[in-house]
């Protein structure tokens, strides 16, 4: 016959394995209240319209521009003015539209240790309706996923590294047509007919 201490041992055992998959199988509280990051979203939607202006400047004076001219095509008005290769400044647009927010900051730090109190870089966006919007970029994440980004002065994110770099590198590189390769010389020189010597006659 069971003694009367083991069924209490055994409805403790049932108790306590009860209690853990209870436990295990139940919705936590601190992960529902945990920010996620929202990635996945753009910063720059199709909903804003059509690029009409794009302007990056760096807090060492470099300049870059590219704008529509009237038929619409894309244009480089600096550092330098020039048709642009419409290839590569149409990449550029869509890149525009592909910067990915990797998180929101809703409680950011001092923008002095982000650095956004001097912004490295700012990008101006002109679109055709007439919306414009400004950002701001700062310093590297300590994980190097991203930028640091004030948004119309306002919401700060942290937008994608390689969506900011790839605009980035229009200071340096503007969409211009590829230069022509000249075409190889040759340096076979013809004789002059008066130098040709003639057979002499036996």
């Amino acid at each position: 016959m069971i003694k009367r201490s083991t069924w209490i041992l055994l409805v403790l055992l049932v108790l306590a394995v009860g209690a853990y998959f209870f436990i295990e199988n139940k919705p936590s509280k601190i992960n529902a209240l945990t920010p996620s990051p929202t990635g996945g979203s753009f910063l720059i939607t199709q909903a804003q319209g059509v690029l009409q202006t794009l302007h990056i400047v760096d807090n060492k004076g470099n300049n870059f521009q590219m704008q529509r001219d009237l038929s619409k095509a894309w244009v480089v008005t600096a550092p330098t003015s020039g048709p642009a290769d419409q290839g590569l400044a149409g990449a550029a647009e869509t890149q525009v539209g592909a910067l990915s927010i990797v998180t929101t900051l809703s409680t950011p730090p001092a923008l002095s240790d982000i650095g956004l109190a001097v912004p490295a870089d700012t990008i101006d966006l002109v679109f055709v309706n007439g919306t414009s919007h400004k950002m701001e970029i700062g310093d590297l994440t300590p994980t190097s996923s991203g930028y640091y980004v004030r948004f119309d002065g306002a919401k700060i994110y942290v937008i994608e590294k390689s969506g900011i770099d790839s605009l980035l590198n229009l200071l340096t590189t503007p969409p211009f047509p590829p230069t022509p390769t000249p075409l190889p010389t040759s340096d076979t020189t013809s004789t002059p007919a008066s130098e040709i010597s003639s057979p002499t006659p036996k």
